[in-house]
């Protein structure tokens, strides 16, 4: 067996894009609003930035160039109009943000907060453990969102190492059949299995019969808490063999025809089909770039999978003369052929899991510590005692946690077992997005009517003895409270240390 290493380029920025920009803000999503008709509309090549506008985190707003012609007469008017009063209430919103963070201290910090909860640790003040600077209401639990991704790469860091590699097998059965076995690669770009097709190919691959898919790494029809079964990129299925994050890519050109979007991505059958859903859907669609999820069931994600293997071993000069075949087993007989390995490794993975909030990726991480923990198939219960066992190990307290990535308003976390994260995690806290000046490692959540923020402020002369800050806000708060929280944060006991030491 040949276990290859490759570079994949280029295809996961525009796979991490289109998740972008189909969410409120960088690890961002909304479930509540997401029970709607579920509609793909088109990526434009536009720049994207987190939604995180304050000076505290140092990041451009979004903006994103809209496509198509103009509206004229009382339509444009109207949509002026209404641009107008969308302006003014972020305005008024701003403001008041603004006159609430100019209160004295910590009155300022109560008042943005209001019901939700702030806390503000030093863990390197010598023995007796943390010394708590700030906290309000931090024995509470919240729906934490995304943050919770903090969770799941700290416990997967110690479970599986940073360098753990995954990896997809290819065998020969003795029917001449290709057997692929998944194994929950979390980054199985297009560009990942073009490298496989070409190495087969190196290794002598010329004819095969049936394309055989072995998922039995994982449990069938997996459906996790949180998703709502839309075509948004973040609510993908999980599966033992998922490609570009089961989600399908595709190109309209300006004559109204569904392409391919690169050369590693061919248009399969069930592209077509999805391609004229999303069409019926939207009434009109313009030539363009498009993605979304295969929401139908995990089975159509996964014959996707195979369907676009078979192709891409077809275009590498492979003769299938058989189908795609689901729900199989590698025999015992079946000869080990090629074992590809992915370009990045768990710590590498968890940079891109960090950055972009995916939620696929994340909760194929947690899946595989459970399978490599307890036994395959993988299952959402071994999962999390994957992660209650690294929680033990470090004497922290059990999370309400039911997935990997905080796409469920079923999980609950304080802001002090939050902390206890961040304690656990601080080695590897330059994997979390930096603020623009580097001050701040941090991961947010949001969701509809939730807005959180965890990470590490770093103190000046002081780089490696961060203090950790966490912010839980569920209800209705303005746009940028959070941010607003972490600058007033910033000013206290960042900016003005000394004045933070005798508050």
């Amino acid at each position: 067996m040949i276990a290859i290493g490759s570079e994949a380029k280029g295809h996961f920025r525009l796979l991490m894009l289109a998740f972008v920009v189909s969410l409120l803000a960088l690890g961002a999503y909304s479930p509540r609003s997401a029970h709607g008709n579920g509609s793909a509309k088109e990526v434009t090549g536009s720049k994207v930035y987190a939604n995180l506008t304050s000076r505290a985190l140092g990041v451009n707003a979004a903006s994103q160039k809209s496509s198509g012609k103009k509206s004229s007469g009382k339509k444009s008017s109207g949509k002026k109009a209404k641009g107008k009063r969308s302006s003014g209430k972020r305005n008024q919103a701003a403001a008041r943000l603004e006159q609430l963070s100019r209160l004295p201290w910590p009155e300022n910090v109560s008042k943005l907060a209001g019901s939700g909860a702030v806390l503000v640790l030093d863990n390197h003040v010598g023995r007796g453990g943390p010394k708590e600077l700030f906290a309000l209401n931090a024995d509470t639990p919240y729906v934490p969102a995304s943050i919770l991704k903090l969770v799941t790469a700290a416990a997967a860091l110690e479970t599986l190492g940073p360098g753990f590699e995954f990896r997809t097998d290819f065998a020969l059965g003795e029917d001449g059949g290709l057997w692929v076995v998944g194994r929950g690669d979390p980054f199985l770009v297009s560009e990942e299995l073009c490298l496989a097709a070409e190495n087969l190919t190196k290794l002598g691959l010329k004819e095969v019969g049936n394309v055989y898919l072995d998922t039995t790494y994982f449990e069938p029809d997996l459906v996790l808490d949180g998703n709502t079964f839309t075509s948004n990129p973040y609510d993908a299925y999980n599966g033992a063999l998922g490609i570009n994050f089961n989600t399908v890519s595709y190109l309209i050109d300006k004559g109204g025809r569904v392409v391919e979007s690169d050369k590693c991505t061919p248009v399969t059958p069930i592209t077509l089909e999805l391609a004229q859903k999303n069409k019926k859907v939207n009434k009109k669609t313009r030539a363009g770039s498009y993605r979304l999820n295969i929401s139908d069931s995990p089975r159509m994600a996964e014959e996707q999978s195979g369907l676009i293997i078979k192709a891409l071993l077809e275009k590498y000069g492979v003769t299938v003369t058989g189908e795609v075949i689901l729900g199989g087993k590698l025999p015992a007989s079946a000869t080990p052929l090629y074992s590809h390995v992915n370009s990045r490794n768990l710590e590498g993975m968890l940079v891109d899991v960090l950055e972009y909030s995916n939620n696929y990726m994340t909760n194929q991480i947690f899946l595989i510590m459970g399978a490599e923990a307890y036994g395959a198939p993988a299952t959402m219960e071994k999962g999390r005692q994957a992660v209650f066992d690294f929680l033990e190990r470090r004497g922290l307290p059990r999370l309400t946690m039911v997935e990997g990535s905080g796409l469920s308003r079923n999980n609950q976390v304080t802001a002090r077992q939050m902390s206890e994260v961040l304690s656990a995690f601080e080695p590897n806290l330059r994997l979390a997005k930096a603020s623009k000046d580097g001050s701040v490692y941090y991961k947010t959540g949001t969701m509809s009517d939730i807005q959180t923020l965890a990470g590490y402020m770093l103190r000046p002369g002081r780089p490696d003895e961060p203090l950790w800050f966490v912010i839980l806000l569920n209800g209705v708060y303005d746009p940028g409270t959070r941010e607003k929280i972490l600058s007033v944060l910033k000013a206290h006991f960042i900016d003005e240390p000394a004045a933070a030491a005798g508050g």
